[in-house]
């Protein structure tokens, strides 16, 4: 079946949401925020603040207010860990294939100062996880300076292709220069691979001059934003179109493909419908039903999704779907259209780590293995590094997914504090910004208008500063008056939001 690819954004001042859709249905979603950018990839001047011998581990000082956390024996450290990496997917890949290498690091000591790279995202009260070894990815190639050492995509592979990439790239490195070739490089031009070469060669120079001049701790290098990184990392030959909502955000786009790929400018699109860009394809409600535990099938089944601290759960039922000639039947169609649908979730809402499926009990021996090569089928769409093994005597089948940041759920949604975090509500910065686009939508329609925003005082008090001010300040740019009354007897994750025009009120609920 041919995969038809397209990426949509949606950019605001306090937000920018990309939605990565195949055949039309939405299967990854990124997100970033003003209030929250992540520091993956980002390099540091760093100091050793404390040596944790016990641990085999330091606290690096580099400038932010918690100090990164560093493991001396690095790939030993990524062994214990249990995590898993694709080297189709840049971030700890370098790590991952040093612990191949058996690459030695030289010891610490307190004070000393040195480059880091920034490769897990503070959360809560620990500070980013860091790494010695350095890695700037390309469009084809994973650059690490200091590794005599060429890698190749396990996703590639064809023989002759993996020699052709590996013979070219080992001639034109330098001595101390290590790439990884990514599956991006498979039947590119020699000349595009060898220009990504010269490309991450100069950014390394830059940082290393850039380090020279600055004092630790500080940062030396700021990976790309979300929008430059799909664009590095998504935009390929087959992704068919680029939708784009801003004027700001389509001359980033095509200044990035007028340089790189000037013939795949026509699949750029500016968005102009008055219709929000997320509604108009599908995506806002999608994503609602992906906030939920419960996602319906087509015939009437289901399949329940729950994450937990230790795995993912996803139970298959039948429902309302009664099948046609037995139950076995019924059973296995169910598991069947169960398993795309479960991909799509689980990369929707980006799960990772143990995954276990319960899929309806098949006494059918054949069934079980059409549901299995089913499933290995679909797990090839996934970008993700996964792996799956046989359906067990108790009907379950147990895989892991390479975790990649938080899920969608953690991102969007804050822990209830009516039930003291056992559920989920949206987060009031996820309430405030659909006010934000509720606004943007109606544009012209609020000048001279005045808007009553109402909401529960904790729900007031909660709101990012940044996020609020965004919020005043599109309402400035709209000629719309903003009063802001609180009333503690509104549910905390409700908002009110009516507009009193010059001459004619409308009430428009959120």
């Amino acid at each position: 079946m041919v995969v038809r690819r397209s990426l949509v954004v949606n950019a605001t001042p306090l937000e920018t949401r990309i939605a990565l859709l195949e055949n039309g249905q939405v299967c990854e979603l990124f997100v970033e925020r003003t209030s929250f950018v992540s520091q993956v990839g980002d390099i540091h001047k760093g100091r050793v603040a404390k040596l944790l011998p016990g641990m085999q581990s330091a606290f690096i000082a580099i400038g932010d207010s918690k100090d990164g956390f560093l493991y001396l024996d690095e790939p030993e450290a990524h062994r214990m860990t249990g995590e898993e990496s694709d080297i189709e997917d840049y971030s700890d890949t370098a790590v991952m294939e040093i612990a191949s290498l058996h690459v030695a690091l030289p010891p610490l000591k307190e004070g000393e100062e040195l480059l880091v790279q920034v490769v897990k995202d503070p959360i809560a009260s620990k500070g980013p996880r860091l790494s010695r070894h350095i890695s700037f990815p390309g469009r084809f190639l994973v650059f690490m300076p200091g590794i005599d050492h060429v890698g190749i995509s396990r996703k590639i592979t064809d023989p002759a292709e993996r020699e052709r990439l590996r013979d070219l790239i080992k001639a034109h490195s330098e001595p101390g220069e290590g790439f990884i070739v990514r599956t991006a490089a498979i039947g590119e031009d020699d000349k595009d691979l060898v220009s990504d070469v010269t490309f991450l060669r100069e950014i390394w120079k830059e940082v290393q001059a850039r380090s020279n001049r600055r004092p630790a701790p500080s940062l030396v290098w700021q990976d790309f934003r979300l929008l430059q990184k799909v664009l590095r990392d998504l935009f390929r030959e087959e992704v068919a179109s680029f939708w784009v909502d801003t004027d700001e955000a389509y001359q980033q786009v095509v200044a990035f493909v007028q340089a790189l790929h000037p013939n795949w400018l026509d699949r750029v699109k500016r968005f102009t419908s008055d219709i929000q860009i997320f509604e108009a394809f599908e995506i806002e409600r999608e994503l609602e039903l992906a906030l939920q535990p419960k996602y319906f099938l087509r015939h009437g089944g289901s399949i329940v999704i729950n994450q937990t601290e230790a795995l993912v759960s996803v139970d298959v039922n039948t429902g309302k779907f009664v099948g046609r000639k037995d139950l076995e039947e019924t059973v296995f169609m169910t598991n069947m259209e169960a398993i795309p649908e479960i991909i799509r979730q689980l990369r929707l809402r980006n799960l990772g780590g143990i995954i276990v499926i319960d899929f309806i009990d098949m006494i059918d021996a054949g069934h079980r293995e059409q549901v299995m090569a089913r499933l290995q089928e679909e797990l090839v769409r996934d970008r993700n590094h996964a792996r799956a093994l046989g359906i067990s005597d108790f009907g379950l089948v147990e895989m892991t997914r390479k975790r990649t940041g938080p899920s969608l759920d953690r991102q969007l949604t804050a822990p209830c504090p009516r039930c003291e975090g056992s559920g989920r509500r949206l987060s009031p910065e996820t309430i405030i910004l659909r006010v934000y686009r509720e606004m943007a939508r109606l544009g012209d329609k609020l000048r001279g208008a005045s808007i009553r925003i109402t909401l529960h005082p904790n729900l007031r008090a909660t709101i990012e500063d940044g996020t609020r001010d965004g919020l005043m300040q599109l309402a400035r740019f709209l000629g719309a008056h903003v009063l802001w009354v609180e009333r503690s007897d509104f549910r905390e994750e409700s908002i009110g939001f009516e507009i009193t025009p010059a001459k004619k009120p409308e009430a428009v609920n959120v």
